[in-house]
């Protein structure tokens, strides 16, 4: 039964959606400037983003986990302490081997990582959903937005600066240690029980074609795909420019991935404020304008005005707008997802919103080693009106009222004509 956020439920949320992203930030970024520094060319290095591919393609399996349920350990609870256990050893075996003399590897046990935390992740949102009243939605992907925000901190940010003082090993050791936390937490966590009729009897995978069934949910379709178009573009090109501008990776650890994030963490925790004051559509608007405006920014960094300073303003300014949108487009996800099947639902949506992310984040490096930086960054910035427009007409998307205070508990997967 969805209850109220208590202080233990807000601290392993946060504690679990910080770690999953702690190795892969490190995979996905550290390893970038790593590799980059190293010689590797632009269009190999958007090749190791393509790790994300496995948030993707996770809803292949979001219905094994639905199904599946462990009584002793709890529904989520127990895929959760499977998949996060799994991470934590992966880590850990990884520090046995050097990045340059077992590059292969690496790469092997970094693609079972992703595995791994995209998995985590399916049984984490499933739970929210789950145990958290529709009221507290924002606010529970607040913590989503901030703990990954913060994952990217550590993972991208501190890892690169511990790399560059003690090495690989002591790197990927600190990473599985604090991984470990949360394994820690959710071993202490009582699952809610759910009602019978919330319980998958079955493994449907016919539910992903009849859940895109209609004009509304269609448009919702490109409305997933458009929106990370160019924040995932910004985020795919900061750390090449930088090494390619002669940046120390203690440099870019410090500058981007600590205090750049760490502005947009700050943005995390206005995020539901912001949202009640000024609703859901004029967020989705204003912050859609504002990652244009953050992405054009990124031509200072390729200019003689590229500093320390202009980084850090860069970076936190494109998340301080990112942040709040992802709240609403991870609300609205759970809203049009089904209680019976959450997991299925919410991942079949985040899988296109996520395969968006992925591609152009991929695309925009691979194709500056082609056309240019600055090619790349304006032809992102111009596409970026697409997600501007379709935000402005999400009333007419969702099946969800978009700005309401209050929610019903009864899902409304399969109602589309439903009225709060």
């Amino acid at each position: 039964m969805a209850k109220a956020l208590t202080k233990q439920h807000i601290s392993l949320l946060f504690s679990l959606y910080t770690t999953q992203f702690l190795g892969l930030a490190f995979f996905t970024e550290a390893l970038i400037a790593i590799l980059r520094k190293n010689g590797m060319p632009l269009e190999h290095l958007g090749l190791v983003y393509m790790l994300g591919l496995f948030w993707v393609l996770r809803f292949l399996w979001a219905p094994f986990i639905d199904k599946i349920e462990f009584k002793n350990l709890g529904h989520y609870r127990g895929w959760i302490i499977i998949f996060q256990s799994l991470m934590v050893i992966v880590l850990f075996y990884t520090s046995l081997f050097d990045i340059f003399s077992n590059r292969q590897m690496v790469i092997i046990l970094s693609v079972l990582f992703a595995f791994f935390s995209a998995s985590q992740d399916i049984a984490l949102d499933a739970l929210v959903m789950k145990s958290v009243s529709h009221s507290q939605l924002p606010t529970a992907n607040a913590i989503k937005s901030a703990g990954g925000m913060i994952g990217m901190v550590l993972g991208g940010g501190f890892g690169l600066i511990i790399y560059s003082s003690y090495g690989w090993k002591y790197t990927m050791i600190a990473l599985s240690i604090a991984t470990a936390i949360s394994l820690i937490q959710i071993l202490f966590y009582i699952e809610p029980k759910r009602k019978k009729e919330n319980i998958q009897d079955k493994i449907d995978y016919k539910q992903y074609i009849d859940f895109w069934k209609g004009s509304k949910r269609k448009k919702w379709l490109l409305l997933l795909f458009v929106y990370p178009l160019t924040i995932s573009s910004a985020y795919g090109l900061i750390t090449p420019i930088l090494v390619d501008a002669h940046w120390g990776l203690d440099k870019i650890g410090f500058a981007v991935h600590i205090v750049g994030y760490g502005i947009g963490v700050l943005a995390s925790f206005t995020a539901s404020w912001l949202i009640t004051k000024y609703g859901r559509k004029n967020i989705l608007v204003v912050a859609a304008i504002g990652q244009i405006f953050g992405m054009l920014l990124l031509l200072l960094l390729l200019s003689q005005y590229n500093s320390s300073f202009i980084a850090m303003i860069v970076v936190g300014l494109i998340f301080s707008f990112y942040t709040p949108s992802s709240v609403v487009m991870t609300t609205l996800m759970m809203d049009e997802a089904s209680t019976k099947s959450p997991a299925s639902q919410f991942a079949i949506q985040h899988s296109f919103s996520m395969f968006s992310g992925v591609l152009f984040t991929s695309l925009a490096v691979s194709l500056s080693g082609v056309f240019g930086y600055t090619t790349i960054i304006i032809s992102s910035a111009l596409l970026g009106l697409l997600a501007v427009y379709f935000s402005t007409n999400v009333d007419d998307i969702v099946t969800t009222k978009v700005d309401v205070n209050s929610h019903n508990e009864k899902n409304i997967a399969t109602q589309l004509d439903i009225q709060y």
